[in-house]
């Protein structure tokens, strides 16, 4: 059984989670931008910037929050 100092905070237990959504997005957007069917507007674009986007603000958003959580303790 952990010990109470080893045990994750909810803090550490959200930027974990913020960190691998976002290494989820970057690593399968391209992926599946490119097994998607084209469509002729360029949505497949949009799709793949969004998620690569978002995938890159929760990844930095994790780290930032980490390094800021490690400061103030």
């Amino acid at each position: 059984m952990a010990e109470p100092s080893q045990a994750k905070s909810v803090a550490e237990r959200i930027e974990d989670g913020m960190r691998e959504v976002g290494t989820l997005l970057i690593a399968f957007a391209p992926l599946d931008a490119a097994l998607s069917e084209g469509h002729p507007n360029g949505g497949v674009f949009l799709f793949l910037l969004l998620f690569l986007i978002l995938g890159a603000l929760l990844f930095v958003g994790a780290l930032l929050l980490e390094r800021r959580r490690t400061r103030v303790d």
